[in-house]
Formats: C-alpha cells, sequence, structure tokens
C-alpha cells in the first residue's frame, strides 16, 4: 500500500512539474496562498517524540505528552521563474502534560502554551515550478501560563507562572508545489525539512523555572527547565518540520 502511495505521488510530480516546464515567466501563476494542516498534526505526535527526549536530558521527567491546535497561512509571491519569496504565520494552542519520577516533586499542573511565529522565505526552484529548496528566518513568541498544586520539599502550593519568551528562528526544507490546472488553480504542497531556535534572552524554561522557585523559598524545582528545553528545541520553536499545505494558485 505505502508503495502505490509513493508511486501515485511520483506520477503526480512528473505530471505537475512536465505541464509547468512549458510555460514562460509572463504568463505563469505567480502568487499562491496556502494553508499548512501539519502544525495540528505534529502537536499530537510531539508527545511520543518529546517523551524520548525527555530521557536523554533530564532524569526527573519520565514523560511528556502534548494535545491542542495549531494553523499556519502563507503567501507565496514568484520573483523569477526559478526563485520566490514568502512569507508565513503560525499559531498555536497547545496543552502539555509531563509526569516526574523520583525527584521528590508531586503533582501535574496544567499547562497552556501559546505559540505565534512569522517567518521570511526564499525558495529555490532548479527545475522550474515544482521542486523547491527553503531557507527560512523568522521570529516566534512562546508563552505559557502554568497552574495547578504541585508538592515539593514537604511544601504544597497551588503552584502558578504567567511567562514568555522571544526566539530568532531559522531552517532549510525542501518539497513539491504540485497546482492542478491549467495555469495554477488548487495546490498540494507537501514539505520536510528542519528548524532551529536561539532565544532573544532568558529562554521561557528558565524563567518558569525562577518563577516556580521564588514559590518554594528559593529552591529549584528540577526537571522543569529540562522539560521546557525539550519542547522549544523539538516541538514549539525548532525540530523536524512536516508540512502539508492546501490553497490556490493564481
Amino acid at each position: 500500500m505505502l508503495k502505490k502511495g509513493l508511486l501515485v505521488l511520483i506520477i503526480a510530480v512528473l505530471v505537475a512539474g512536465g505541464a509547468f516546464a512549458q510555460k514562460s515567466f509572463s504568463s505563469m501563476a505567480k502568487n499562491t496562498v496556502t494553508v499548512d494542516v501539519a502544525p495540528t498534526i505534529a502537536g499530537f505526535v510531539a508527545g511520543p517524540l518529546g517523551s524520548k527526549a525527555a530521557g536523554l536530558v533530564t532524569d526527573n521527567i519520565s514523560d511528556i505528552k502534548s494535545s491542542g491546535f495549531s494553523i499556519a497561512a502563507q503567501y507565496e509571491r514568484q520573483i523569477i521563474k526559478q526563485l520566490s519569496v514568502a512569507v508565513r504565520g503560525v499559531y498555536g494552542m497547545p496543552e502539555v502534560k509531563f509526569s516526574y519520577v523520583d525527584s521528590g516533586v508531586t503533582g501535574n499542573p496544567d499547562l497552556n502554551m501559546t505559540s505565534i511565529a512569522g517567518e521570511g522565505h526564499v525558495r529555490f526552484y532548479p527545475l522550474g515550478e515544482t521542486f523547491f529548496l527553503d531557507g527560512m528566518v523568522g521570529y516566534a513568541l512562546l508563552s505559557t501560563d502554568l497552574s495547578g498544586k504541585v508538592a515539593y520539599l514537604g511544601q504544597a502550593t497551588n503552584a502558578t507562572a504567567k511567562e514568555s519568551s522571544n526566539y530568532f528562528k531559522y531552517g532549510l526544507k525542501t518539497g513539491w508545489r504540485m497546482s492542478f490546472g491549467n495555469n495554477g488553480g488548487f495546490t498540494f504542497e507537501p514539505s520536510i525539512g528542519y528548524y532551529m531556535g536561539i532565544p532573544l534572552g532568558d529562554a521561557l524554561g528558565k524563567k518558569v523555572s525562577a518563577s516556580l522557585s521564588k514559590q518554594f523559598a528559593g529552591n529549584k524545582v528540577p526537571g522543569i527547565e529540562e522539560a521546557f528545553s525539550v519542547l522549544e528545541t523539538f516541538a514549539f520553536i525548532g525540530g523536524p518540520r512536516l508540512s502539508l499545505a492546501f490553497g490556490y494558485r493564481f
């Protein structure tokens, strides 16, 4: 079944590429608007990936699970036949839960997060209009609202932490822009890549850890900073990226 699916995708790419190859730049559709559903899907698979990553960076966190809603929209403008520029906005409202092991901490507080990002893209189409290489730079804001009962070192409190951090992000991806009309029309755009982020100031995990420390007489709650580092690195700011975008080219 998988082989048949890959064969259909390859044929679609070849057909789309062959149809576009004959068009001159003056006559080709130059605008593309897409909506990406992959960020929502990624939110549900980030949990298993995050759990494995958590085990590598800290002994205090045993499990990280995430769910929620996320969506991205993009506008692309063709500059020449082999080059385009694009702007992309991403908005997400993930919910995260993590579990402690052997750290003296009990409780699983609610962790609601908000992720907002703006990206600029430059795309190179070496064969014309279908296969592309994409470079990205952008800005992201990641914020959290943590609340719930937590017990640590014999002290129980209704812990709260509302913090946010800014990030510079960059990355690369590759994919296919396939339109199913005579010149543009309905467009499907799958792509894969990898993004990275650099905190502009203190990372979110460091801020949340400092906020909780104040609520426990200056004692640092173990695992908090490391758990947020996993979320930043592999889920909401950086990490592997899968895009399944649908839209219209005109």
